[in-house]
C-alpha cells in the first residue's frame, strides 16, 4: 500500500504541488491521514507532511474541511495514538508527532483568516497541553526511519497556538511548567529540540508578566540529588542548553533583566557539575 500511495504522491510534488484532474481531494487527504505515521521517511516527510501543507498554505481546503482535518488529529488515533502503552522502540511516536505538526499550517491558515471559534481554539491548546504531559518518546533522528522529533514538533506548534490572540495568560501559566518537565528529563536533546521550544517560549513570555517568565525560569534551575548518578548529568546539561539558548535569543531586544536572571541561572547549574 506505501509504494502505491508513493507512487500517487510523488507526482503531485513534482508537478508543483497541482492536484490531477481525476484525483479526488477527499479521497487523497484519507489516504494520507491513515499513513500520516508511516516509518517510511520519504512518504511520511517527504510527501505527505509537504502535500498536506502545501495544500493547506494554497488554500485547496475549505475552512470546513480544515476543521476536520483539526478535529481527526486531535483524538486517540493519531495525536495520542498508544501514547501510554506504546515502548519507545516502537514506531507510534511518528503517528502522534507527524500529527501535532499539522496543527501549525492550519493554525497559520486562521490567523490569516480567522474561521475557528474562540472554544475551538482552546480545544487545541488543551490537547497540547495534555499531549505534552503525556509524550515519553524524546528520540530526535532514528536511523532508517527518519524524523521522529516529537518534542520539536509540538514546540513547533505550541508557538503558532500560543500566538493566537485567544490564548490567555492564565493559559500559558498552566504549560510552562509542562515544558520544563519535559526538558529536565534524563534523556539527551541532541537535535535542536530546544531551540523549537525555546522560539514557542519567547512567544508566550509576550502574554505573560515580567514576574511570572522569572519566577518560571527559575524552576529551570536543577539540584542534584546524588554525585554518583550519571542520569543528572544528563538532566543538568539539558537544562543548561535550554538556558542558554533562550539567554543567547534574548540578545535581541530589550530582555536585560531576563538575561541577567539567565546568567545567574547558568552560574548556579556550574555547581551542579560533575567536574
Amino acid at each position: 500500500m506505501e509504494s502505491r500511495l508513493i507512487d500517487v504522491l510523488q507526482p503531485i510534488k513534482d508537478n508543483d504541488y497541482q492536484l490531477p484532474e481525476n484525483q479526488s481531494l477527499q479521497e487523497l487527504t484519507t489516504m494520507m491521514l491513515q499513513r500520516i505515521g508511516s516509518v517510511h521517511p520519504i512518504l511520511r516527510d517527504d510527501l505527505i507532511h509537504s502535500i498536506f501543507t502545501t495544500f493547506i498554505e494554497r488554500g485547496h481546503y475549505s475552512h470546513e474541511q480544515l476543521k476536520n482535518i483539526l478535529q481527526s488529529i486531535l483524538n486517540k488515533n493519531y495525536l495520542f495514538y498508544r501514547i501510554g502503552t506504546s515502548k519507545r522502540e516502537e514506531d507510534a511516536v511518528f503517528k502522534r508527532s507527524f500529527s501535532v505538526l499539522l496543527i501549525p499550517p492550519i493554525i497559520v491558515k486562521h490567523r490569516k483568516s480567522p474561521f475557528l471559534k474562540e472554544e475551538e481554539i482552546h480545544r487545541v491548546w488543551e490537547n497540547l497541553k495534555k499531549y505534552m504531559k503525556q509524550e515519553s518518546d524524546h528520540r530526535g533522528y532514528v536511523e532508517g526511519k527518519g524524523w521522529a522529533h516529537a518534542m520539536a514538533h509540538a514546540a513547533d506548534a505550541l508557538y503558532h497556538v500560543a500566538a493566537c490572540e485567544e490564548i490567555t495568560e492564565s493559559q500559558i501559566k498552566e504549560i510552562l511548567p509542562i515544558i520544563k518537565d519535559q526538558f529536565l528529563i534524563d534523556h539527551p536533546y541532541l537535535f535542536d529540540e530546544e531551540e523549537r521550544m525555546v522560539t514557542a517560549v519567547m512567544m508566550m513570555f509576550k502574554k505573560i508578566s515580567p514576574a511570572d517568565r522569572i519566577e518560571w525560569l527559575e524552576t529551570l534551575l536543577y539540584y542534584r540529588e546524588s554525585w554518583n548518578d550519571p542520569k543528572e548529568d544528563i538532566i543538568i546539561n539539558n537544562s543548561k542548553h535550554f538556558l542558554r539558548a533562550l539567554y543567547f535569543r534574548m540578545l535581541e531586544g530589550d530582555h536585560r533583566e531576563l538575561r541577567q536572571v539567565l546568567e545567574n541561572l547558568l552560574r548556579e547549574l556550574r555547581k551542579q557539575e560533575a567536574y
